[in-house]
């Protein structure tokens, strides 16, 4: 495993970090035990994987319990993330619910503190959700001044505003781009990547393979017609990575890898299986310009 520094902070996070969304199982398949999850997340540790991050939302607070239990004794040097703005009601960005979340958090982690609290779908709050009196960035100054989490972070899908936040504010040390920066899309290092840079802000690569479109997901989701629109965008890189003998999942994480200002590739996983296939990719070996070039020319 290869580390990377993350923005403005003096850490030193895996390139692939452990995204919380599916190690307790995929709605479709049904949940697994928690032991299953536990699972995962002690392989990740064995892979060198330093940074977890996770979310109420994710399993209704089951992603955090999965966490809170493998991660408990661990005494090896790790991140962990979680966020704000779905718990107890979902959307909820006034202070009171913000703080009312993140303790309910701490409760399912079975810990008293996080590194990193982030906002959620930050477009759900608007500006005024998170910079209004008694709203969001007021409750996690709190959080991160009392000492409960080490840093601030953000993320979202409206680009644009992320961008403005980041302008706005110097609190903010992280920012999560999810499905807008991958082998079939680039809006993100368009617009949002370079704004990070601008303020030494780590870039969290969440999604790298479109929500399983490039991987274990592609035949499901082009049956259901979801992502129609890269559809034709996808056969053409496809075409191009056949060119070079490579595997759509290992060049869709060595595509990202392949830009400097990413400090994270967010894996969300399943199995070890997967985890291990994301990890393996951390060696170093990226995409040369040429093929990158034609992969957003298409």
């Amino acid at each position: 495993m290869r580390y990377r520094r993350f923005g403005k902070t003096d850490w030193q996070v895996s390139e692939i970090g452990l995204g919380g969304s599916w190690f307790y199982g995929r709605p479709e398949m049904g949940l697994k035990p928690v032991s299953h999850g536990v699972g995962v997340v002690e392989r990740a540790l064995e892979l060198g994987v330093n940074y977890f991050d996770t979310a109420p939302l994710y399993g209704k607070g089951r992603s955090e319990e999965v966490l809170g239990h493998a991660l408990k004794g661990v005494t090896d040097d790790y991140y962990l993330a979680t966020k704000v703005g779905y718990f107890p009601e979902p959307f909820d960005y006034s202070r009171d619910a913000v703080w009312r979340g993140f303790e309910s958090s701490l409760q399912r982690l079975q810990r008293d503190r996080v590194d990193l609290v982030q906002i959620h779908e930050s477009e759900q709050a608007g500006w005024d959700g998170v910079f209004g009196k008694g709203r969001t960035l007021e409750a996690l100054r709190e959080i991160r001044d009392q000492g409960l989490a080490t840093f601030i972070g953000l993320t979202g899908s409206d680009l644009v505003l992320m961008g403005d936040i980041l302008k706005e504010s110097d609190d903010f040390v992280s920012v999560i781009t999810f499905c807008q920066y991958d082998l079939l899309v680039q809006e993100a290092k368009e617009v949002l990547v370079p704004a990070a840079a601008e303020r030494d802000v780590a870039v969290i690569a969440a999604s790298p393979l479109h929500g399983g479109l490039l991987g274990s997901k592609r035949d499901h989701w082009r049956q259901q017609g979801r992502f129609a629109d890269l559809f034709e965008t996808q056969e053409q890189v496809e075409a191009l990575l056949q060119e070079r003998d490579l595997d759509p999942v290992d060049a869709g994480l060595r595509y990202l890898l392949s830009d400097p200002r990413v400090s994270i590739i967010l894996s969300g996983v399943d199995s070890v299986g997967e985890l291990e296939r994301s990890a393996a990719v951390s060696d170093g070996r990226y995409l040369d310009d040429e093929l990158i070039r034609r992969i957003e020319e298409t």
